[in-house]
């Protein structure tokens, strides 16, 4: 488990981060339908652990079409492992290429959060929003009129028609909208405070009490992945691995772009001897920056995988960069 001093009170949390996946029992989640994306609206096939997808309406983002493959990967429970097509932006460039991509099954599959390794490029990457992060947001049939509450009067208006729409032209929604970290913004002076009460409480090992902390900094602001986070660290610290790991999902969830959290959850991966998603979430660690070689080969997490020829790969094209 990586673990980082002299940071701010909330960067201790996150740095000390796993981000998480709680395994599916019984059968596998079914991805099937449509989904949002930054490319535009993507139709999802699944054959058994397979999963594609095809633009069926196309943004501005890229010069695709409909039909183009923009998705192909493998599940293994609720891990979503493959390729991510993007394209390339800017004076004298062109095409597209492959990332290669890793996002987590959250809300009982109605959301797909996680991470991509672009190549280091010149030109500007079509489709890539903040950092490496990845979202897909599952889609509905829209209502014809669909209502919103008007939040300074309290009356039902007709909300907006949204952006998403079909190859027919039919009107979309998603069926779990983001939370808008602007309402949340009043309740910032009482983040920090819980905030602080929980981390100061974990640094001095007293992991229950920190808990309750970190729970309450989740209500006032569940958009900040640094609660959740701590959360998770204080079920890892009395070594209860499956609940930390559906904290270090939400997480996830709520930023896929929470670095370490991919380094960590291989950690704990390897603690359940799940060899499989373990190098998965190593690799994109690996990848992205987010792991350092000498602490991984330190880190008795990680134990379990050393035998393995794809530990050693990994090592290496980290000592390599």
């Amino acid at each position: 488990m990586i673990r980082r001093s002299g940071q701010a009170f909330y960067m201790f949390v996150f740095l000390v981060a796993l981000t998480a996946c709680r395994p599916v029992s019984g059968q596998a989640l079914e991805l099937g339908g449509k989904w949002a994306t930054r490319m535009g609206v993507i139709r999802v096939s699944q054959e058994g652990k397979k999963v594609s997808g095809k633009l069926i309406w196309v943004s501005t983002t890229c010069r695709f079409k409909k039909g183009d493959l923009i998705l192909k990967g493998v599940m293994l429970e609720d891990s979503l492992s493959g390729k991510w097509r993007y394209c390339l932006k800017g004076q004298e460039c062109g095409g597209s290429d492959w990332a290669p991509m890793l996002m987590l099954a959250a809300r009982a599959g109605r959301v797909l959060s996680g991470a991509a390794h672009y190549k280091t490029t010149q030109c500007t990457i079509g489709g890539k929003g903040k950092g490496d992060g990845l979202v897909m947001r599952k889609l509905r049939p829209r209502p014809p009129k669909s209502l919103v509450e008007k939040a300074d009067t309290g009356t039902a208006v007709e909300e907006k028609a949204t952006a998403l729409v079909d190859e027919n032209g039919r009107q979309l929604e998603e069926e779990v909208k983001p939370l808008d970290p602007k309402d949340f913004e009043k309740n910032a002076g009482d983040w920090n405070v819980v905030m602080k009460q929980g981390a100061a409480q974990m640094d001095a090992g007293f992991f229950e009490r920190a808990r309750k902390y970190f729970y309450q900094a989740t209500e006032k602001n569940p958009t900040r992945p640094e609660a959740f986070n701590g959360i998770g660290v204080t079920y890892y610290a009395r070594g209860d691995y499956e609940e930390a790991l559906s904290y270090y999902k939400k997480a996830l969830e709520v930023d896929p772009n929470f670095g370490d959290a991919y380094y960590n959850m291989a950690c704990i991966y390897s603690l359940l001897k799940k060899k499989s998603l373990a190098f998965r979430y190593l690799h994109i660690a690996a990848l992205n920056g987010y792991a350092e070689h000498e602490a991984m080969e330190q880190d008795s997490d990680l134990t379990n995988l050393r035998s393995d020829k794809r530990y050693r790969e990994i090592l290496d094209k980290m000592k390599a960069k």
